[in-house]
């Protein structure tokens, strides 16, 4: 990206374009409150936020007057940027290994006057990162290529320059693990893991080192997970556990299957299968405006799921448009009533439960805006 210079034709530059330079290269890598951010760079008021897969960049969105800054408040300056999580003043972002250099869990001080984007330990193809409400953090790491291990290794959210913790163990044969949450509550919380490759969920032990059990979901591509809680044996008492996206994979001849939304209780026992919450239906992501209502996001497609409605009840999906035409890609985020959904290209979507949506551009031409984070 940049071109070496002698150490003599360094020396010889003029200092106002040594300035020029030295503000170009804070404005790739920080943002700046000279081209218009809308929290002067800094991250400190910004709640959401929109990735730009392609080029690594983070833009602040203000959901007051929905409009994203103009440029971003950082980058980490790679390929294949994805899933961003904040905690206090703290983003951690996965980035996976296609076409960088420079893949692994990265994060950034966004309380910083300039914030930089630093990666956690050494190279991993990171997929989605959680932090646990006792503060312990999970990447996981995938690669279709092999160059890196699939795998989830833990980390600490509090100190992220020790790098990252030994791999969680006792995963299946031909692993390929995505979202990762925690659900449940004290003593009963527990971590659990999505496995693409085999379709299954995985809880892992009280301390987050091993599997403790695994569940079948009831469809391929699986992939998002939700912590929720949801009537999954019709007593009339809500469960906590998990909701489960399966996008619904390929067949042999690469043919599109038709996926499923699962739920697994965290009274679950090992072998016990995932119960079907909407059978047929293909989704990638989740979020909720509220314990009856899914957001479900697949490429091209936003849904929401009105779960007080009963399975095949023509009510239950309704399909999210604008301007006629439908959006999603792979993320959805929800903060105070309304979801933000990216398109995969250069705007998010916001909209509330009264259907109301707003279309936010963002980034430049060219850009992937695959994924969006909140600030809770």
């Amino acid at each position: 990206m940049m071109h070496r210079a002698s150490p003599r034709k360094r020396l010889a530059l003029l200092p106002a374009l040594a300035m020029m330079f030295l503000v170009a290269a804070s404005l790739m890598l920080t943002g700046c409150d000279l081209l218009g951010n809308l929290f002067g760079g800094m991250g400190q008021r910004a709640s959401v936020f929109a990735i730009d897969s392609k080029n690594g960049n983070i833009y602040e969105i203000d959901t007051m007057t929905m409009t994203a800054a103009a440029v971003p408040l950082v980058s980490t300056m790679q390929n294949a940027t994805g899933d961003m999580i904040i905690r206090g003043a703290r983003a951690f972002i996965a980035v996976g290994s296609w076409a960088n250099d420079k893949p692994g869990l990265y994060w950034v001080d966004l309380s910083a006057p300039a914030p930089a984007a630093r990666r956690i330990g050494e190279g991993i193809s990171a997929q989605y990162v959680w932090i646990t409400a006792a503060g312990k953090g999970f990447v996981t790491s995938a690669d279709y290529a092999g160059v890196y291990a699939n795998a989830v290794y833990t980390f600490d959210p509090q100190h992220p320059g020790s790098g990252l913790g030994e791999a969680v163990s006792g995963f299946a044969e031909y692993f390929f693990p995505q979202d990762v949450v925690s659900a449940g509550t004290g003593s009963e919380a527990r971590v659990f893991i999505a496995d693409n490759g085999n379709g299954k969920v995985y809880r892992l032990n009280a301390l987050g080192t091993a599997v403790e059990a695994s569940f079948s979901t009831t469809a391929g591509g699986t992939t998002g997970l939700l912590p929720g809680s949801y009537d999954s044996d019709g007593d009339g008492i809500a469960e906590p556990g998990v909701f489960v996206a399966n996008s619904g994979g390929w067949d042999a001849a690469w043919n599109p299957l038709p996926g499923s939304i699962d739920f697994i209780p965290c009274s679950h026992t090992d072998g016990m299968p995932a119960i079907a919450v909407e059978p047929g239906f293909s989704a990638s992501r989740l979020a909720a405006f509220d314990a009856q209502h899914l957001i479900a996001v697949s490429y091209g497609v936003t849904s929401i799921i009105n779960l007080s409605l009963p399975q095949g009840d023509p009510a239950r999906i309704t399909t999210v448009t604008y301007e006629g035409h439908s959006f999603g890609a792979s993320d959805v985020n929800v903060r105070d009533g309304i979801a933000y959904v990216p398109d995969g290209a250069t705007a998010v979507y916001a909209f509330g439960l009264n259907g109301e949506v707003h279309r936010i551009p963002v980034g430049t031409t060219g850009a992937m805006i695959t994924n969006v984070a909140i600030r809770e």
